[in-house]
């Protein structure tokens, strides 16, 4: 069974698959901040999810920022200023800039050329997606979430650790949603992992 659903209103924020690039010659870095149709690891451990390859179409990309584990006092380039380039092509999203010749900018370079940094992440913002719930019936070991439409990017940044934290409202907020579309099924068969039950509670007690 699949459901469809809009808008979320927690920006959430996921690592990306793909790897950084740093030239030798010269301060341009390169990467994908999100890749199209490419299934995540379990996040939080009970649900997966993918990027549709229309998911950017009309993205508020108007002023995305380029940062070092999402802290905006570490930025290294602004699409508004156009020092960060962003395209779409059929694999995901690309960024594209030059290292500032500042402190922290060449300490990224250098950082990412070493391999010491080599992932990013990116915070956004969900319009609409598609839900597969695990059940008794498809056998799913987890659920599975494909994200139909972003409607804003606020950044792309480098990471040491590409972890999932920083993700625990929005993982409440779809959460919660689950919970409403199968509150008036008396028996909806619902597949519920030792994991995700762990997460739920710990989840409500930090919420009391």
């Amino acid at each position: 069974m699949k459901t469809t659903m809009k808008k979320t209103d927690t920006p959430e924020i996921r690592c990306s698959q793909s790897e950084l690039r740093a030239a030798q010659e010269g301060r341009t870095i390169t990467g994908y901040a999100a890749k199209f149709n490419c299934w995540s690891d379990p996040i939080m451990g009970w649900f997966k999810e993918k990027i549709d390859s229309r998911a950017f179409e009309g993205t508020d990309m108007s002023d995305v920022i380029m940062c070092f584990n999402h802290s905006i006092d570490n930025i290294l380039a602004r699409s508004s200023s156009g020092t960060l380039k962003l395209s779409i092509d059929e694999i995901g999203l690309r960024f594209e800039f030059e290292v500032p010749n500042t402190t922290a900018g060449n300490d990224m370079l250098e950082l990412v050329r070493r391999g010491d940094i080599s992932k990013c992440s990116f915070k956004f913002r969900v319009d609409s997606d598609e839900w597969r719930y695990a059940d008794k019936e498809n056998g799913l070991e987890f659920d599975e979430r494909t994200i139909l439409h972003i409607s804003k990017l606020h950044d792309v940044s480098l990471v040491v650790h590409p972890a999932y934290k920083d993700t625990e409202a929005s993982i409440r907020e779809l959460e919660e949603r689950k919970a409403d579309h199968f509150k008036n099924i008396s028996d909806d068969g619902c597949v519920e992992s030792e994991s995700r039950k762990r997460t739920v509670e710990l989840l409500h007690l930090k919420n009391r």
